[in-house]
């Protein structure tokens, strides 16, 4: 019988999936993926998936992550798929707070570990706490594994992670510098590391997640030691609908005129702030639009308030790539992933020419080509430690696959060097 493993990403409203065959003892390869969107829109709700190439697309009305799993599922019966051919359930939780450093295997005292961090996580916890209680409800005799997005970052240094604020904020409410895309800045540098011959341990560079949501992470000697999301993924570079780093102050300021002019109560000028900082700012906020590729047409078209946000974009992305080159001992790549980093070669050129500093030599051919592994600038200002520019395209599924695969049905630790990095 076949054995495969499951990778589950739970959403508040959305349930995408991944199922691997293991192929020898350690070899992943994906036969059936997709997405079930629209959970509790009974009206819109549908399931989403691709198996050898044909896509397919099932209205069905789902109303909770029970209903979407159990879809899931029968999908598989359908393909053939017996649900006891599956060894280990990989799934991506959010926060992980300061307490795990690596994924690990799922048992009750984890639900309840990451059920205590929902108050610093509210958006991303919840859905992912019931994908695995659901998963297990439904897969009880099957290993389930949590991959933490926050895990990777958990290696930063104090004074990466600590803020100037009261201690009691610190100590009692958590509040401190966690970051995100965790599982893709790893992949990503650990691809990085194994194209450019450099043993992971020793690598040390700068990875560009730029999707709806983007980050920047500094990676020394295989470990991160800063990133520019924080407490939320709301600090950091300018994103598809999140404002990234502001004037806290400012915060006050426009609830307190919302309050006034509007007639609203403190606490409802607050939230409505809030909001709009994650939910319609960004790109959506400069260019009424969150897709960059509608940005960068207009732009290339000659639309000057485009370009100028092309620009703000690719500054404060420069902007953090420049502060991390500066503070590390030198730096192997800059590597971009996802979305954006990985398909929009006029972003990426941008960025590189607010890098002017770094003398980066680009190859516009290497730049131009979209979603491979590519090599598309140099730069020999440290010529003892030369400087790549890559895109590498990201695969959190991969780790979360493979961190299943060990913990869940090997029952060994995650390995030191993954599948993915010798190929």
């Amino acid at each position: 019988m076949n054995k495969y493993v499951l990778v589950l990403n739970c959403g508040s409203s959305s349930v995408k999936f991944n199922l691997f065959l293991l192929v020898g003892r350690l070899s992943l390869q994906t036969v059936l993926q997709g997405i079930v969107e629209e959970i509790g829109n009974v009206q819109r709700s549908r399931r989403k998936a691709e198996w050898h190439g044909e896509k397919l697309v099932d209205n069905i009305p789902i109303h909770n992550h029970h209903e979407a799993l159990a879809s899931v599922f029968d999908l598989f019966s359908h393909h053939g798929i017996d649900l006891r051919s599956i060894i280990a359930v990989g799934h991506r939780v959010v926060h992980g707070g300061e307490l795990y450093k690596n994924s690990v295997l799922v048992d009750q005292h984890v639900l309840d570990t990451i059920r205590k961090l929902i108050p610093i996580a509210p958006l991303h916890n919840p859905p992912n706490l019931a994908g695995l209680e659901e998963s297990i409800r439904m897969l009880p005799a099957v290993p389930q594994v949590a991959v933490f997005d926050t895990a990777f970052h958990e290696s930063m240094p104090e004074y990466a992670y600590r803020y100037a604020i009261p201690e009691k904020w610190r100590n009692e409410y958590g509040v401190r510098k966690y970051g995100f895309h965790g599982i893709s800045h790893m992949y990503v540098a650990r691809r990085a590391a194994r194209i450019l011959g450099i043993p992971f341990q020793n690598f040390n560079g700068i990875t560009a997640h730029l999707g709806n949501g983007c980050s920047i992470t500094k990676i020394e000697n295989g470990r991160s030691v800063d990133t520019s999301m924080g407490f939320t993924p709301l600090e950091g570079v300018v994103m598809g609908t999140r404002s990234g780093d502001i004037d806290p102050a400012l915060i006050s300021y426009v609830a307190g005129r919302i309050e006034q002019d509007e007639g609203v109560s403190r606490a409802a000028a607050f939230d409505r702030v809030f909001h709009a900082l994650n939910k319609d700012s960004g790109l959506k906020a400069l260019a009424q639009t969150n897709m960059m590729q509608d940005i960068r047409t207009k732009a290339l078209a000659g639309d000057q308030s485009s370009e100028t946000v092309v620009d703000i974009y690719a500054y404060r992305i420069a902007r953090y790539i420049g502060q991390y080159w500066a503070t590390l001992p030198y730096a192997d790549a800059i590597v971009f992933t996802a979305g954006v980093g990985e398909n929009e070669s006029y972003i990426r050129k941008k960025v590189m020419d607010f890098l002017a500093n770094l003398q980066i030599e680009i190859d516009d051919a290497q730049n131009a080509l979209r979603r491979t592994e590519a090599v598309i600038g140099r730069s020999m200002i440290r010529p003892d430690h030369p400087l790549t520019v890559m895109v590498v395209p990201t695969d959190e599924e991969a780790v979360i696959g493979c961190d299943a695969l060990f913990l869940g049905h090997l029952r060994q630790d995650v390995p030191q060097v993954y599948p993915f990095e010798l190929e």
